[in-house]
C-alpha cells in the first residue's frame, strides 16, 4: 500500500475518531516467578493516546508499554505517563528503513495500586500509533534500566513468507522474563508468535500499525531470540528485553520451578536427556537431577552440576531393549524443585535410529543446496528469471536473498578451489527460448555476490559439472535448444583464465540424459562418467578425449556417491525418469581402482525408492533420505519417511528414523560440518506454482548419540598435497580414524563430485600428524570437512581445511584508495588473493614523501588511520599477511591532506539494472564506519510502481530525501544513510518497490559528509522533470556554509540514450545506454552561497528526471 494512501486512511481514521482496542483478562501470577496478569492494546491517527488496562493494577508489579508508530514527518514517541505518576524509562528505540520507530518504555508499579490509572503515550507530532501494554508480576522492581538484565534487536526487510528474529540477546545473567516486540506500519500480514515465545497481544493483519507482545521465561545462561511469523516486503522491527526476576518473586528466594521441556533420544545402552531451564527462584540454579524410569519404578540417578549446570545429560547403564522415561528437578541453595513431567518414552538399542530435528518452514522449495565454507549454505528454487538465491544462516536461523545473473534452475554447482561456487548453464525458455543456456555465473560467500563469467559454446540444462584434479571442470551434456538435442561435447572450465575450451574428441551421444549424468574424479585421474537413464558408464580420459566403456549396473535412474576413493554406491531408482513406473531397490557397486573395474550388486535397498538422495556421513556410512515409490515427479506425500543407512563394512542396508515430511523428486540433502544432515525440499516439479515442501529438518545419525565427542582444538586452514599437517584435539589417544569429506552441492539427488577421503595419521601427545593425500586425483583442490572419530564411532565437529597443490604468501592489495579528515585518514583497498592460506591480517603503512610513518593494522579492507598532521600529504601503502608470509607492498595510494574541515571525498560507487520487485547492488570493496552512503533509485512499470524501502545487509537505517515522478510516471527517488554499521565488509544494498518493475539502483559512498540522521546531513536541494536534449535540475537556493558536496542526479527509463555528466561535475555513475533505466549520478565541491545546478546531456523527447541534493560536510 503506498504510503499517500495510508496517510489518508489514517486521518479519516482520526476524523472518525475509530480506534480498534483489545482488552486481556487478569492472569494471576504463579508463585515462584514472572506471570503475566493483563493486558491491553490501541491504534490511533494521533498525537497521543490514553489507555486503560481493563482490571486495577497491582502494587510492586511492572507495566511493559511496547509504541510503534510511523508519520511522513518521521514521528517518535516522546513520552509515557500513567494518571498515578509511575515513572516510565525507555528501554530502547529505533527506526525501520521507511521510518516507522518501535520504542519499549516500563515502569514499577510504585503508586496507583488497586487503580486503574490511564497510560497515554505521546508522539513528536500526529502519527499513526500503536500501542500494547503488559501488566506482569514477579519481576524486578529496580528503577530505570536495572530490572533490564539482557536486550537485541534488530530490523529488516522480510524476503518471504517467514519468521523474522531480533537476534539472540547477550547471555542472561540471572533467571527472568524475555518479553518479544514486534512492530510493522501496517502491511495485511498475519502475525503469529514463534520461537517458543507465546504471545500476549497480537493486532493484525490491518493497514495501518501490526505489532506483537510476547514472552518466555528464561533462566541463567541463556540467549533468548525472539521471532514473529510474517509476510513478504514487510520492513519489520523485531526486539527481545530481558527483565529480571524480583528475588524470589517478591518474598524471598524458593526452591527452582520444575524443568520443562525434558525430551530423550536413545542410544546404545543410553539416552542423551535435554530439558528448559526453569525460573531459580531468585537462587541460582547449582545441580539437576536427572532420574529414569522403568514405568513407575524410579532407577538410579545422575546429577548435573555446574555454575550454571548444563541442560542435557548423557544417561549410560540402560539395558537396551526396555523403555525409559525420564524426569529432572532442579536444585538451588534453597532446596530442590518439583520433579518435571516425564519425557516421552525411548528404548535403548544398540542399532539407533538417529534423530530427526523439528521441521523448519522455509520461504521455498530447496531445489538446489550447496554448503558454504562459512558455515552458511546457498540455496535456490527454480522457475524463476532470473532465480532469487538465498543464503541461509543456521544459527541466526535467517535468509538473505541475492538474485543471480539468470535463471540457474538445473544448473550445474561445485565449489571452487578459493571457497566460490561455480554455477553453470540453467534454464533458458523464459530469457532465450532454448531450454538450456550458456551462462557461467559464480557466487562468493564472502560477500554474497554473483558475478558472470565467460559464456559455455552450448547452451546446457542439466549438466554436470565435475572439478578435474588441475582445478578446471568438466560439464557433460545438458539439453540445448529443447528436451530433444543435448550439447554433444564436453567442455572444460579454466577459473585462471576465465575460458570454456570444448572437448571436440569425445562425443557423449551415448550419455544423453533427461536429467543429470553422474561424473566422479577417480584416481587414476579419469572421470567415472555414468548415463543413469542408459545404464552406461565410462571412463572419460579429458587430456586424450577418449571413452572406455565399464559395462552396466543393473541399476538405471537410480543416486550414487563415490563412498571411497574410486569405490561408488548405485542404488534404487526406476526405468523411467518421469512417466510413473514403479522404483526398484537394487544396489550396485564398483571399485575403479581395480584392474577391470565391474559392477557388482549388493544387498538390496530396504525400501524400493526412486528420486533418493545419496549422503556420505562423517564417518563413512551413507544414508539415504526421501524418494517416491514411482517416478510420478508429481508426487508430493509419498510417505516414504524412513531413511536407511548403508555400512561399507557390511553392504547391508539398514532403516534408521523417520522424517516428519515425505520428500521426493527435487528434495536436497547434504552433510554438515556438525556431522548432521540437511534435508529440505520436494515438489514444484513442472512450475513454482504447483505444491512443493517449502520446508527443511535435520537429521541426526546414530553416530551422535554413542558418548561424547571428541573435539579438534585446532588445525591449519590450509594445507599442500603431500604434506603432513598437525590436527590438536585433547583426544588424540582415543581417534580411531581421520577423514577428509567434500563439501556437499546438491540438486536432483546428485551431488556431482562428493567424495569421502580416509586419512593416515599417527597420534602425539594432545595432538595428530596427518597425512595429506599426494595427488589431486584423491581429493581435487578447495575446501574439505576434516573430522576425527573416536573410538566409539562418534566423530567431531569438523573444522575446514583447503588442500592445494600450493601455498605462498598472499599477492600485494590493489586499489587502495585513500580520503582525508580532520587529523585522520580512511584508506580502503581490495582483498589480494590469499595465496591458498586465509589473510589474517594487513598493515597500512602512512607515507610522507618517500618516508615511512608508523605503520597500523587491520583485519578488513578498511581502516581509519589516526594521529595525521593537518596540512601534511601523505600517501598510503598496504601489505596482507597470511599463515605462510606477507605480501609485497601495494602501490601507494592517492595523495591526501587532512584538514580540521573534512573534504567530501568519493569513496566507491556501483549500479545495476532488473527487473522485479527487488534489486540488490554490492559494493565492490568493505565499507568505512563514518562514511554516508547516498543512493539513487528508479523504477518504472504500467501500475506506476514506486520505490518503498532501502535496506543494506549492515542494518543501516536510510532515508528518502526525495521523490520525482516524471511525465511517463517514471519514478526517481533519492536515499541515504550514514554508515554506522557494518565497516569492513561490503554491503548488499536492497531496493525494494511497490510492484514488479525495471529498477535501476545507483550506490555511492562518500567521506566526509555529516552524519546526521535522517535528512539533518542535507542543506539544499532541487528537482524538475521534462523532456528537453539538456536535463537540469535548476539552481538549489544558496547554500548556508562552505566545502559541501552537490550531488546530481539523472534518471530515464530507458531510450537508448549516451548520458554526459554536466560542466562542472565529476561523473561516478552513467549507465547508458540502456533499454530499461539509464541514470547518471554527478558530484563537485560548492562554496557557501553557492547554487549548484546539475544537468546531464541526453537527447530530445527523452521524459527525465534530474534532481540536485546539497551534502552537509562532517
Amino acid at each position: 500500500m503506498l504510503r499517500a494512501r495510508r496517510a489518508i486512511l489514517a486521518s479519516l481514521a482520526a476524523i472518525l475518531s475509530l480506534v480498534v482496542v483489545t482488552f486481556g483478562l487478569p492472569v494471576h501470577a504463579q508463585p515462584g516467578g514472572p506471570a503475566f496478569v493483563q493486558k491491553i492494546t490501541a491504534r490511533v491517527y494521533a498525537t497521543s493516546k490514553a489507555v486503560t488496562l481493563p482490571t486495577p493494577i497491582t502494587a510492586g508489579n511492572r507495566i511493559v508499554v511496547q509504541v510503534g508508530m510511523w508519520s511522513g514527518a518521521q514521528s517518535t514517541a516522546a513520552q509515557v505517563k500513567d494518571a498515578a505518576g509511575n515513572t516510565y524509562t525507555k528501554v530502547l528505540a529505533f527506526t525501520a528503513s521507511e521510518h516507522t520507530e518501535m520504542s519499549v518504555w516500563t515502569a514499577p508499579i510504585t503508586k496507583g495500586g488497586g487503580t486503574k490509572p490511564a497510560i497515554t503515550v505521546t508522539a513528536t507530532s500526529a502519527a499513526d500509533i500503536g500501542i500494547a501494554v503488559a501488566e506482569y508480576s514477579g519481576l524486578s522492581t529496580a528503577a530505570g534500566l536495572a530490572a533490564v538484565d539482557a536486550q537485541a534487536q534488530a530490523t529488516g526487510m522480510s524476503s518471504g513468507v517467514g519468521v523474522v528474529n531480533s537476534g539472540p540477546t547477550p547471555a542472561t545473567t540471572a533467571a527472568g522474563l524475555a518479553v518479544g516486540f514486534y512492530v510493522d506500519s501496517g502491511f495485511g500480514k498475519t502475525l503469529t508468535a514463534a520461537n517458543g515465545f507465546t504471545a500476549r497481544a497480537n493486532v493484525s493483519p490491518n493497514s495501518t500499525m501490526e505489532f506483537v507482545m510476547e514472552d518466555k521465561l528464561v533462566g541463567v545462561g541463556e540467549q533468548p531470540n525472539a521471532g514473529v511469523g510474517t509476510g513478504a516486503n514487510v520492513p519489520w522491527l523485531m526486539a527481545t528485553v530481558v527483565f529480571r526476576a524480583a528475588s524470589g518473586g517478591g518474598g524471598g528466594p524458593t526452591a527452582p520451578n520444575a524443568p520443562t521441556g525434558v525430551a530423550a533420544q536413545a542410544g546404545n545402552s543410553s539416552a542423551t536427556v535435554n530439558w528448559t531451564a526453569p525460573f531459580d527462584g531468585g537462587s541460582p540454579v547449582t545441580s539437576y537431577t536427572v532420574t529414569p524410569y522403568i514405568g513407575a519404578a524410579a532407577q538410579q540417578t545422575t546429577v548435573i552440576s555446574g555454575s550454571p549446570p548444563t541442560t542435557t545429560a548423557q544417561i549410560n547403564g540402560l539395558t537396551n531393549g526396555t523403555a525409559y522415561t525420564f524426569r529432572v528437578t532442579a536444585t538451588n541453595l534453597i532446596g530442590a524443585g518439583a520433579a518435571s513431567a516425564p519425557s516421552t518414552s525411548v528404548t535403548p538399542t544398540s542399532s539407533p535410529q538417529g534423530q530427526w530435528g523439528q521441521t523448519m518452514n522455509w520461504p521455498f522449495v530447496a531445489v538446489h543446496m550447496i554448503a558454504l565454507n562459512n558455515g552458511k549454505y546457498l540455496l535456490f528454487d527454480g522457475w524463476h528469471q532470473p532465480e532469487p538465491t538465498y543464503v541461509w544462516d543456521p544459527v541466526a536461523n535467517t535468509f538473505t536473498t541475492v538474485m543471480a545473473p539468470d535463471s540457474i534452475f538445473c544448473a550445474g554447482n561445485a565449489h571452487l578451489p578459493d571457497g566460490r561456487v561455480l554455477t553453470v548453464g540453467g534454464y533458458g525458455v523464459v530469457s532465450t527460448g532454448e531450454l538450456g543456456i550458456k551462462d557461467t555465473a559464480i557466487f562468493d560467500p564472502a560477500n554474497n555476490t554473483w558475478t558472470r563469467m565467460a559464456d559455455m559454446h552450448y547452451p546446457r540444462w542439466y549438466p554436470s559439472l565435475t572439478e578435474l584434479p588441475d582445478g578446471r571442470y568438466l560439464t557433460i551434456s545438458g539439453n540445448t535448444s529443447d528436451a530433444y538435442t543435448w550439447a554433444e561435447h564436453p567442455e572444460v572450465y579454466d577459473p585462471a583464465n576465465n575460458t570454456w575450451t570444448v572437448l571436440n574428441g569425445i562425443n557423449t551421444s551415448t550419455i544423453h540424459e533427461e536429467e543429470y549424468p553422474f561424473a566422479y574424479v577417480a584416481p587414476n585421474g579419469k572421470v567415472f562418467t555414468m548415463g543413469p537413464s542408459e545404464d552406461v558408464h565410462y571412463f572419460m580420459d579429458v587430456a586424450n578425449q577418449t571413452l572406455q566403456p565399464l559395462g552396466a549396473s543393473g541399476v538405471v535412474n537410480g543416486s550414487s556417491t563415490m563412498y571411497l576413493p574410486g569405490k561408488v554406491l548405485y542404488s534404487g531408482g526406476s526405468a523411467t525418469i518421469s512417466q510413473g513406473t514403479p522404483a526398484q531397490a537394487t544396489t550396485a557397486v564398483i571399485d575403479l581402482t581395480a584392474p577391470s573395474p565391474t559392477w557388482r550388486q549388493t544387498a538390496p535397498m530396504n525400501k524400493a525408492r526412486d528420486f533418493h538422495t545419496l549422503t556420505t556421513l562423517a564417518d563413512g556410512k551413507v544414508l539415504a533420505v526421501g524418494g517416491a515409490p514411482t517416478s510420478d515427479q508429481s508426487l508430493l506425500n509419498t510417505n516414504i519417511l524412513a531413511a536407511e543407512m548403508w555400512d561399507p563394512a557390511t553392504e547391508v542396508w539398514t532403516t534408521v528414523g523417520s522424517m516428519s515430511v515425505p520428500r521426493q523428486y527435487h528434495h536436497t540433502a547434504l552433510l554438515m560440518a556438525d556431522g548432521r544432515v540437511l534435508v529440505a525440499g520436494g515438489g514444484h516439479y513442472n512450475s513454482a506454482t504447483v505444491p512443493g515442501q517449502e520446508s527443511a529438518e535435520i537429521y541426526s545419525p546414530p553416530y551422535l548419540f554413542n558418548g561424547a565427542r571428541p573435539t579438534i582444538t585446532s588445525a591449519p586452514a590450509s594445507t599442500a598435497y603431500g604434506n603432513t599437517i598437525s590436527v590438536a584435539t585433547p583426544d588424540a589417544g582415543s581417534i580411531s580414524a581421520v577423514n577428509l569429506v567434500s563439501m556437499g552441492a546438491n540438486t536432483h539427488q546428485s551431488d556431482m563430485d562428493q567424495r569421502f577421503v580416509p586419512l593416515n595419521f599417527t597420534a602425539g601427545a594432545g595432538s595428530l600428524n596427518v597425512q595429506i593425500p599426494a595427488s589431486a586425483a584423491m581429493a581435487p583442490p578447495g575446501d574439505y570437512m576434516l573430522f576425527v572419530v573416536n573410538g566409539n564411532g562418534v566423530p567431531s565437529v569438523a573444522k575446514i581445511v583447503r588442500v592445494l597443490p600450493t601455498i605462498t604468501a598472499p599477492s600485494a592489495p590493489s586499489a587502495v584508495t585513500a580520503v582525508a579528515g580532520n587529523g585522520v585518514a580512511t584508506v580502503n583497498w581490495s582483498a589480494p588473493g590469499d595465496g591458498g592460506s586465509p589473510i589474517t591480517s594487513y598493515t597500512v603503512t602512512p607515507y610522507i614523501g618517500s618516508t615511512a610513518q608508523a605503520p597500523v593494522s587491520a583485519t578488513g579492507t578498511s581502516v581509519q588511520v589516526t594521529g595525521l598532521t593537518n596540512g601534511t600529504a601523505y600517501t598510503f601503502k598496504v601489505t596482507a599477511t597470511n599463515g605462510i608470509g606477507t605480501s609485497p607492498q601495494s602501490a601507494p595510494s592517492n595523495v591526501v591532506t587532512p584538514s580540521a574541515t573534512p573534504q567530501p571525498g568519493f569513496v566507491q560507487q556501483v549500479g545495476g539494472r532488473g527487473h522485479g520487485t527487488t534489486r540488490q547492488v554490492v559494493t565492490p570493496a568493505a565499507v568505512a564506519v563514518g562514511d554516508r552512503m547516498v543512493v539513487q533509485v528508479g523504477t518504472w512499470n504500467t501500475e506506476n510502481a514506486r520505490a518503498t524501502a532501502v535496506t543494506d545487509s549492515a542494518g543501516n537505517i536510510y532515508t528518502k530525501l526525495l521523490s520525482n515522478v516524471g511525465p511517463d510516471d517514471t519514478e526517481q527517488s533519492v536515499w541515504t544513510a550514514p554508515i554506522t554499521a557494518g565497516g569492513g565488509t561490503p554491503l548488499t544494498i536492497t531496493a525494494t518497490v511497490s510492484g514488479t518493475a525495471d529498477i535501476g539502483v545507483a550506490a555511492v559512498e562518500y567521506s566526509g559528509l555529516s552524519l546526521a540522521p535522517g535528512a539533518g546531513s542535507v542543506d539544499q536541494s532541487v528537482k524538475r522533470a521534462s523532456n528537453t536534449a539538456a536535463a537540469s535540475s535548476g539552481p538549489t537556493a544558496p547554500t548556508t556554509d562552505g566545502t559541501q558536496l552537490a550531488v546530481g542526479f539523472y534518471l530515464d527509463s530507458g531510450f537508448g540514450r549516451t548520458l554526459v555528466a554536466g560542466t562542472g561535475f565529476t561523473q561516478r555513475v552513467n549507465v547508458s545506454p540502456a533499454g530499461d533505466m539509464e541514470f547518471v549520478v554527478e558530484d563537485q565541491i560548492v562554496g557557501l552561497g553557492a547554487t549548484p545546478n546539475a544537468t546531464v546531456g541526453t537527447a530530445a523527447n527523452t521524459p527525465w528526471l534530474m534532481a540536485t541534493v546539497v551534502f552537509k560536510h562532517g
